[in-house]
């Protein structure tokens, strides 16, 4: 879990959070989920597996604003060969204000995408049996 408070730099000229910082808090969310199961992405990087957002997807349910503290969880829902997809809730005073998807694909220092490496995976795994 990833909690912060909503800062000026977050919103727009409304005074609500801008859209596109929705994902930057996912980001944090599912960095920090990754470190917590094991898996440092630096590491990973040194023999050359690198993770990148394919896809998101986001469900604005209620507005956040200047001030609001945030709590961001990420799970992992979905393994596959070559990505994994992990789910995103955005609480505030224990309300779902915002739901969302990333798709994060496994890929070399190229780009071209690469499966999965099995302790990679493991780790996941474990931390997809433990979210249901």
């Amino acid at each position: 879990m990833y909690s912060t408070k909503i800062y000026y730099q977050d919103t727009d000229a409304g005074g609500v959070v801008y859209y596109g910082n929705y994902l930057r808090f996912f980001e944090k969310s599912w960095f920090e989920h990754l470190l917590s199961i094991g898996i440092s992405l630096p590491e990973w990087e040194k023999v050359d597996v690198y993770v990148m957002v394919k896809t998101a997807f986001l469900d604005l349910r209620e507005k956040l604003g200047y001030a609001d503290m945030i709590q961001v969880t990420s799970t992992v829902k979905e393994i596959k060969n070559s990505y994994f997809i992990l789910s995103h809730e955005i609480m505030k005073e224990e309300r779902i204000t915002t739901k969302g998807e990333t798709k994060m694909v496994c890929v070399d220092r190229t780009g071209k995408p690469r499966r999965i490496p099995e302790p990679f995976r493991e780790r996941l795994e474990k931390s997809l049996v433990s979210s249901l």
